[in-house]
């Protein structure tokens, strides 16, 4: 198990890295630009969020086991808000109603301050992960996808969908979400009732990793050097 989250671990970094080469190849898409640097910092994130298993894993720093820096959810609980943010900007600049536009900024800032609420009045912030910023954040954004959805259906972009990396990111986070949102909700449930619940969250947990990543990093690797080209009629429209 310890190798596949170290697994994830390096496809974090290669998602970001292909990211940002995809970016470099196609400089005048700002809103890659932003996801790739965002993926750049989930990578150091995770990083830091090591120092957990450094410490069990070396007896001289068993001192640390006490401390907050054994048990990181100090550092998961503001990236989870800085995360749905980060996904929901991105497909917010994807979207082209400016009503919808709008409403999503207005409601990003409630989701914001609502997190930030719930980590100060609650015990959360040091005991566990947020629920409260996990799915209202999914509900959030599996609502901005689904709009996102809708825009393409409705327009002649459908028509140039296979060379969309913006398809290709939301099928991904879109799955990523719908199965590991009932995996945040019950967990803290049978946390200590059932180990086999347990197991099988984490499984599922790092399966949904790997695919996502995976996903990311060879969208952007395969379309960083195919030229999208428009129908005539998506040309007048644009």
């Amino acid at each position: 198990m310890q190798d596949l989250r170290f697994l994830v671990f390096l496809l974090e970094a290669v998602a970001a890295i292909s990211g940002l080469y995809y970016y470099r190849k196609n400089p005048t898409d700002k809103a890659i630009g932003f996801f790739s640097y965002f993926l750049l910092f989930t990578f150091f994130v995770e990083t830091i969020g090591f120092i957990p298993a450094i410490i069990y894993w070396n007896e001289p720093l068993h001192f640390l086991k006490n401390t907050f820096w054994y048990r990181n959810f100090w550092l998961f609980n503001p990236y989870l808000i800085i995360s749905f943010v980060s996904y929901i900007l991105y497909f917010r600049w994807n979207i082209l109603n400016e009503k919808i536009g709008k409403l999503i900024d207005k409601l990003l800032i409630v989701y914001v301050l609502i997190c930030i609420v719930n980590l100060i009045v609650s015990d959360v912030f040091f005991q566990s992960n947020s629920a409260v910023t996990f799915v209202l954040g999914s509900i959030f954004l599996l609502g901005v996808i689904f709009y996102y959805y809708f825009e393409i259906l409705l327009s002649s972009k459908i028509l140039i969908i296979k060379r969309e990396i913006s398809f290709y990111i939301s099928f991904a986070a879109l799955l990523y979400f719908l199965c590991t949102t009932p995996i945040i909700i019950y967990f803290k449930y049978f946390t200590n009732k059932s180990p086999e619940f347990v197991e099988l969250s984490s499984i599922v947990l790092i399966a949904m990793n790997i695919l996502m990543y995976s996903s990311y990093s060879i969208a952007f690797l395969w379309l960083a050097k195919k030229r999208k080209t428009y129908p005539k009629k998506l040309q007048n429209a644009l």
